[in-house]
């Protein structure tokens, strides 16, 4: 029983083994073909992995490849595109400021003579560019790129522009330089040959200077010498001119005494100019010997004088005549004014001028106030006026201060100085109004200067003569008036006025005790 027992516990161990081990069996079939589904699956899974893993490792790849290639410093996505606005925004604005810099680059160059009509079109095709670069719609990478090789290449053109200019201008430069110095290489050659020839010139003058050191040398010798015999000639001469200057004062005061005295004779004044040859009372004319040949001109007045005269009178005239007609051989005159008519103008009375003489006219020199008319007023241009008409000359002129200025000059041919003393002629009438100012500095200097002249005129032996004799001489009358300048001139009347008058010629026939008187007269003219 025992043995049934162990065989069907066998049995039971051996049917519990098969189960247990079909049961593993099953389960490990089912085990293993699960892992297998389940391997598969990771395998695919790990497959898909791998793939995604590789493509994102591409694009990671490509991202930092495109960050490479366009220059981002950033890793992050917004990052990174924040920067490439950034940088987009300053190539706009950057870009925008080419047109404008080109236009003023090409207007310089233009101003400075830049004449390639290229320059215009870069210009131009600059500013387009810029202007479509900067209002482009839809702008991306490649288009701004495009752009941006399109503005490259203008500036490129305006470059070669730019250089083919400047290569023209260094032609034009080298050939300025080629001829500048062959001009310099002639400026250069002369400069070495005058550089020569100054040394030359230099060495002869430096030889010359020594040679004339030398002779100063012996002529300094020489002149010690000289200034030895020169002070004992000037000591003798010093005593010659003061001996000079001794004697001639002495005889300068012996001449003006002289003179002083003759003057101071009421006898005789000076020689006679000429006479009378025929009277015609009548037509108030009269002929003289006065010729053209002796200096008388027409308009010039004569005094008369007694033809008995010893010398001519200085206060006792007969007549005044003055000249209208001058030929060579004679010449006539109208009779201005008779002093008496008891004593008439007659045949051989003496003509005389005080300002005219026929050898060479007289010349004066007024000094001081000159009043002709006494009146207190200074008359000086009538006088000068009235000498010159005479034929006479003035020299010297020294009016007071409210007169004029001085003009000409005093000398040894001036034959007399005229003065006017107050205190002979007094005015005829109260001039209050018109005295001068004595105490003025003007007044000074002119009676120095009045001073001054009678001394230089005595000392040169002119002698004096008041105004009142010379009046007397110039047939001067208070009554008649003082000729001016003439403002016109009747022709016709001048002519009739200067032709020759026969009548005058001829005398007229007298009564019969006329004629005897007369008869003797007219033979001795004619003779």
């Amino acid at each position: 029983m025992a043995a049934a027992n162990e065989s069907q516990g066998l049995k039971i161990a051996v049917a519990a083994f098969v189960s247990l081990t079909v049961i593993l069996a099953v389960t490990s079939y089912f085990l293993y073909s699960n892992y297998d589904q389940t391997f598969q699956k990771l395998t695919a899974a790990e497959e898909k992995m791998r793939t995604a893993q590789k493509t994102a490792d591409e694009a990671t790849r490509q991202s930092e490849d495109l960050q490479k290639a366009i220059g981002s410093r950033a890793q992050e996505y917004e990052a990174v595109k924040a920067e490439i606005a950034s940088e987009r925004k300053k190539i706009d604005e950057d870009l925008a400021t080419i047109g404008p810099m080109v236009v003023d680059m090409v207007t310089k160059v233009q101003a400075a003579g830049g004449s390639n009509p290229a320059l215009d079109e870069v210009k131009t095709a600059a500013v387009n560019l810029s202007a479509a670069y900067n209002n482009e719609p839809n702008k991306t990478f490649l288009s701004s790129l495009g752009r941006v090789k399109d503005l490259l290449k203008n500036q490129a053109k305006m470059t070669a522009v730019l250089a083919a200019n400047y290569t023209e201008l260094r032609r034009s430069l080298e050939a300025a330089n080629t001829v500048n110095k062959q001009q310099m290489d002639v400026v250069v050659q002369s400069r070495d040959t005058t550089k020569a020839d100054l040394e030359s010139e230099q060495t002869k003058h430096v030889q010359a200077r020594a040679d004339l050191h030398n002779k100063v040398t012996d002529t300094e010798a020489e002149l010690e010498t000289k200034n030895t015999e020169l002070a004992s000639n000037k000591a003798e001469h010093r005593q010659y001119v003061e001996e000079s200057t001794t004697a001639r004062n002495r005889l300068n005061l012996v001449v003006r005494d002289l003179r002083d005295a003759q003057a101071q004779k009421e006898t005789v004044l000076d020689r006679p100019d000429g006479k009378i040859t025929y009277v015609d009372y009548n037509r108030g004319e009269v002929r003289t010997n006065l010729t053209f040949g002796m200096g008388a001109r027409p308009q010039m007045k004569m005094t008369i004088f007694d033809s008995g005269s010893p010398g001519i009178p200085t206060e006792k005239p007969k007549g005044t005549i003055e000249l209208t007609y001058v030929s060579d051989k004679y010449s006539l005159a109208r009779i201005v004014e008779t002093k008496s008519s008891i004593d008439p103008i007659r045949v051989n009375d003496i003509v005389y001028s005080p300002a005219w003489s026929p050898n060479e006219p007289m010349r004066f020199a007024l000094i001081g106030k000159m009043d002709i008319n006494r009146d207190g007023k200074d008359d000086r241009a009538d006088l000068i006026r009235m000498i010159e008409a005479a034929g006479g000359i003035v020299d010297y002129d020294l009016p007071p201060p409210d007169a004029g200025k001085e003009r000409g000059k005093l000398s040894g041919y001036d034959s007399w100085y005229v003065i006017d003393n107050p205190e002979d002629r007094p005015p005829l009438v109260d001039y209050q109004n018109r005295r001068e100012d004595l105490g003025t500095a003007e007044h000074a200097d002119f009676v120095k200067k009045r001073s001054d002249a009678i001394r230089i005129a005595r000392d040169n032996g002119v002698r004096p003569l008041l105004i009142g004799r010379l009046l007397n001489f110039l047939g001067y009358s208070y009554n008649a008036p003082v000729r001016g300048h003439a403002e016109a001139i009747d022709t016709n009347a001048m002519k009739n006025l200067l032709q020759k008058h026969t009548d005058a010629m001829k005398p007229k026939a007298p009564d019969a005790e006329a004629t005897k008187e007369e008869a003797p007269m007219e033979k001795q003219e004619e003779k």
